[in-house]
């Protein structure tokens, strides 16, 4: 195995990871909605677009600064 290759095994386990963060950080989210909460005690979903949060955008970002740079730089992590 090259280390591209196992770079790129990587960014794909992390752009996975990214997608059920984003996911369960929406459905998260739901319960914050007050109008949503009869639904959720009912065990099912509420209706329409759900965005995900700061903490999934925080999470690209991190995500990101690491594809581009290997590390984490705490100055580029801030610009992103």
């Amino acid at each position: 195995m090259t280390a591209h290759s196992a770079d790129a095994r990587r960014l794909t386990r992390a752009l996975s990871s990214l997608h059920g963060l984003a996911v369960g950080d929406a459905l998260g989210s739901q319960f914050f909605v007050p109008a949503h909460h009869p639904a959720l005690r009912n065990g099912e979903l509420p209706p329409g677009r759900w965005n995900w949060t700061d903490d999934t955008e925080m999470a690209c970002s991190v995500v990101a600064v690491l594809a581009r740079q290997g590390r984490i730089d705490q100055d580029a992590l801030a610009l992103s």
